[in-house]
């Protein structure tokens, strides 16, 4: 008898579906601002959904990371032409050394073509601040398609932040502007 694998009760007492349309799950589209596409992304079920060029990844994690599993996803996330990391969280400077860490390696050891990532931490900015400054990410290489930037985001301890995200959308879309002092201030022009 095959051995039990976690979601095996999904896949045998879905709907009939394809597998594709199954993965594709993993992955969904939950707004857009400043005509950026976002998208959540399930970590625990990584699959080879991620844009193909011309996306940020927001990563967040309060947890010890596995580093294996990370490792992939940098890996895949390299082949699908990231351009921005931005790690926050109790462990977002070890989410952006480890990300930089495999770069090296890719560079030096395994003669990968170079690799133009930007990476950042941002351990003691709120999330709100951090995903707004998604939208406005001032480091894109040449190559970038600046009105097709997707930002992809993915919270490595399994926590399903899609509602947090989408409050913060409808409050953007209001001109709230983040800051680390006061929670949730609409910005209004005083000239009218």
């Amino acid at each position: 008898m095959a051995k039990p694998v976690k979601g095996m009760l999904f896949l045998i007492f879905a709907k009939p579906r394809t597998l594709q349309a199954i993965l594709k799950d993993n992955m969904r589209n939950i707004g857009k601002y400043f005509d950026r596409q976002i998208y959540w992304l399930d970590y625990d079920n990584i699959t080879d959904q991620l844009p193909d060029k011309d996306w940020v990844w927001l990563a967040i994690s309060t947890i010890e990371l596995d580093i294996d599993t990370f490792d992939k996803f940098v890996r895949t996330s390299i082949a699908k032409n990231i351009l921005k990391l931005k790690g926050h969280g109790k462990f977002g400077e070890k989410l952006h050394d480890i990300f930089d860490e495999t770069i090296v390696e890719m560079d030096v050891i395994e003669k990968h073509p170079e690799i133009g990532v930007m990476t950042t931490c941002h351990n003691y900015e709120t999330l709100a601040d951090i995903f707004w400054q998604c939208f406005f990410t001032t480091y894109l290489p040449e190559t970038a398609d600046f009105y097709n930037i997707k930002i992809v985001f993915v919270d490595l301890d399994g926590t399903n932040r899609t509602e947090e995200l989408q409050s913060y959308l409808k409050e953007f879309e209001l001109g709230w502007l983040p800051s680390d002092n006061i929670k949730h201030e609409v910005w209004k022009d005083p000239e009218g």
